[in-house]
Parts: C-alpha cells; sequence; structure tokens
C-alpha cells in the first residue's frame, strides 16, 4: 500500500488581552499519515493472440505503467463476453449486447487479483446509452430505433447494491422526435442534477433508425434524476445532432458546472450535409438552457471539424478534428489530437501525437485525477499497432507509451483500486 504523510502545519495567531486569550509559542504540527490504496489501469481488448499462446476474442487486462513497455492478454487477462463497459463504484460493468442483457461487474477482489463477479450479475434489456450519476449509480437506456417500437425505457442501476433501482418509460416517437418522427439517442450524461440524452430525429424506417432528418438543429432531452421522467427539450438551431450512435460522448462538464456541447456537422451517409459550422454550444450551470451568447465556431479556425472529445480539467477539453473531407460515423475518417479550451475559444494542436484513424465509437480517454496528465490510446500509422500515448496537459504534447502486443482494438479504459 502507497502511503503519504501529510504535515498539516497550523499557526495560531491571536492577542493577549485582559487574561482572554492564552498564547502558544510554538506551531501545532499533525503527523497524521494518510492511505492511499494502490490503483491500476484496466483494459477491455479485442485479440488475435491465438498465435503467442492466448485466444482470439475479449479480455480485461490490467497494466500499472501507461509510459512504457508492453501488454499482451498472455497470464494477464481474462474472458469477458460482454459489449460495452463502463467504469462505477471502482468496478469495471460489462453489459451484453443481447435481447436479455446482464450486466456484469469486473474488479479486484481482497487478494488484489482481477475477477469476473458473476454472483453479482444483473439482468436487464438491450442497452444501448450510458452514463455515471454520481459515484453509485449507472443510467441505462434501451436500443429503441424503429418507430414501430418506440416505447424505450430508461434504467437506474444501483452499482453498490447491484441492481435496478427503478425505471421509466418513454416514447421516442410521440414524446421526443414527434408524430411520424423517431429518436435515436446518442449519449447520457449528469449535467447538475439532471440527465441529459442528445439525439438524432430520424424517420426510424429499420433497426438502424433509418434516414436523419435534421441536420441544422442541436437536440438533447432532459430527465429528473431520480424518477426519469422527461422534463423537457431544448434545441439549438446554430448546430447540428450530437453524437452518434453507440458514442456515448458529446457533452462534457466544465469544472464550474458550465456545460459544453460539440457536433461534426458533418455529413451523412446517405450525402445529407449540414449548412452550419462545426462547433460547440454552452449551457450555463442550472440554466438547462442553450446559452444564446455563447457559440464557438471551431471549423473557421481551419483546423478541422470536431470528431469526438473528452473533459479534461477546468475548461479543456481533448478533441479529435477530422483532417480529411471523410467525417465517418461510429467509424471513419482521418483525425489529430488538440487541446480545446471552450473559455478561451482556442484550439492548441497536440504536437507529439500522430494523424491517425479515428476510433470506433468514442476516444479512449483517462485523465489523473491532478489533471496534469491524460492518456490517449491509437493506432499508430507508422507501424498499424496500438499504443497509449501519454498527454502534458498544460504543454500540449504527447510522447509514446505502452504498446499493446496481440490485441487489435481496446473498447474500454478506466483506472480501479486494486484492494491491495
Amino acid at each position: 500500500m502507497k502511503i503519504n504523510t501529510l504535515l498539516k502545519t497550523s499557526l495560531f495567531i491571536g492577542a493577549c488581552s485582559l487574561g482572554l486569550l492564552g498564547c502558544k509559542k510554538d506551531s501545532a504540527v499533525d503527523n497524521t499519515v494518510v492511505t492511499e490504496a494502490e490503483s491500476t489501469f484496466v483494459f477491455v481488448v479485442q485479440s488475435e493472440a491465438s498465435s503467442e499462446g492466448g485466444g482470439t476474442g475479449t479480455y480485461a487486462v490490467h497494466a500499472d505503467d501507461l509510459t512504457k513497455g508492453t501488454l499482451s492478454i498472455i497470464g494477464n487477462g481474462i474472458p469477458t463476453n460482454e459489449y460495452y463497459f463502463q467504469a462505477q463504484n471502482n468496478y469495471v460493468f460489462g453489459m451484453a449486447y443481447s435481447t436479455q442483457g446482464p450486466i456484469t461487474p469486473y474488479g479486484f477482489d481482497n487478494f488484489g487479483e482481477l475477477n469476473k463477479f458473476d454472483k453479482k450479475t444483473v439482468n436487464t434489456m438491450r442497452i444501448g446509452i450510458f452514463g455515471n450519476y454520481g459515484d453509485k449509480n449507472i443510467i441505462l437506456g434501451s436500443t429503441n430505433r424503429n418507430i414501430n417500437d418506440p416505447v424505450a425505457t430508461l434504467l437506474n442501476f444501483d452499482a453498490e447494491n447491484f441492481l435496478i433501482a427503478n425505471t421509466n418509460t418513454i416514447n421516442l416517437s410521440t414524446e421526443i422526435a414527434g408524430s411520424d418522427r423517431m429518436t435515436v439517442w446518442t449519449g447520457l450524461f449528469q449535467v447538475g442534477d439532471k440527465i441529459y440524452v442528445p439525439y438524432q430525429i430520424v424517420d426510424g424506417t429499420n433497426t438502424w433508425g433509418g434516414n436523419i432528418l435534421e441536420m441544422d438543429k442541436a437536440t438533447i432531452a432532459i430527465f429528473d434524476y431520480p424518477t426519469l421522467n422527461l422534463v423537457k427539450k431544448i434545441e439549438d438551431s446554430r448546430g447540428s445532432y450530437i453524437g452518434n450512435w453507440g458514442s456515448n460522448q458529446g457533452i462534457g462538464v466544465s469544472d464550474n458546472g458550465d456545460a459544453y456541447t460539440w457536433f461534426t456537422a458533418g455529413t451523412t451517409s446517405a450525402g445529407l450535409a449540414s449548412k452550419n459550422k462545426s462547433g460547440i454550444l454552452r449551457i450555463k450551470k442550472g440554466t438547462d438552457v442553450f446559452d444564446e451568447s455563447y457559440f464557438f465556431n471551431v471549423e473557421a479556425l481551419g483546423k478541422g471539424k470536431i470528431a469526438r472529445g473528452n473533459h479534461l480539467i477546468g475548461d479543456k477539453y481533448l478533441m479529435t478534428l477530422y483532417q480529411t473531407d471523410e467525417t465517418g460515423g461510429t467509424v471513419g475518417g482521418k483525425v489529430n489530437l488538440a487541446i480545446v479550451d471552450v473559455a478561451n475559444q482556442t484550439v492548441t494542436e497536440v504536437t507529439g501525437a500522430p494523424d491517425h484513424d479515428q476510433s470506433s465509437y468514442n476516444n479512449k480517454v483517462y485523465t489523473e485525477k491532478d489533471g496534469n496528465t491524460a492518456y490517449y490510446i491509437l493506432t499508430d500509422p507508422t507501424d498499424g499497432e496500438l499504443y497509449v500515448y501519454v498527454i502534458d496537459i498544460e504543454k500540449a504534447t504527447a510522447t509514446r507509451g505502452l504498446k499493446f502486443e496481440g490485441i487489435t482494438d481496446v473498447t474500454a479504459f478506466s483506472k480501479l483500486e486494486t484492494g491491495k
């Protein structure tokens, strides 16, 4: 166990008057010993390492140091069979993409070994969106995208007691998109004490949602917690739809409580293009409305349209910017890395990281609690291998670190206490 000794020196300054206050010449020293549990990075990876003694499939693996070395599933990984993964309450929860979708926690046991806790599995429906609420709950939404099956369910999963605390249903056609149209929601985020769900408006003609109908509008549904009732819908005609299917990205909350949402304003596979520019909108803390005084036109800076983003610290966000005309959806397009300051409306390209293929669905990012360092996973075009790039947030520089061997993709990335 790592032990940090904090010497807290308090200096008492007072006036000795009329004998009411006693004065001490010496300062009091508190030699409090604060213990900090060891932690390690946990990845969920796709492996094709059978030729190296492993097996093809999905595994949970862990590593202590991301600045150097290599990582494979050999002698390290435990097999998983889930599709989505979300870290909460010192577990990584795997969610199966099936009609009956079990939620299964992975974490470290009392011996510091990474394990799958099968006995704590909870069965639910097929999940499409999810996000943490507080530090003990995960809110999940079902996958309804066809207009013939418009009633979706939101679930409040208690990640401490491993149970569904409550649920609520909503008609994604009549209550969100409007009659004869359908909703595809693209993510779920806690903003203040509410739940924000950005969405696309589509025709709902097939199981994937069909054609997107609104290209020139940013749209968000806001739900109450813990009831999961719809509170209101907000939209802004300066933007475009937020996120994409399965991305669970597109909204971030700065340290002061202001929320920011970004959009590509790209072109769909059907050839539909937005007339608006790729940029960022703001929702000021406690308002639940778009701030009409704020629009950050990122595209006008000439550094590319926004692909994806993650909050780092303060008003800084790590974003990928498209470097090609192809803007992609769940996949596609070449991107580079940039530190975006949403308050000062600046974009600083991260030096040391190559242009690379946009990763599927969302960026794989972890930021240390001190806000100085972030880790980003990309496939290096020079050798086609996956690496962790270590980012100095203040300097906007990146250096290549841990290499993944026999691993073709990383689908989740978090940090857990080991229990040691």
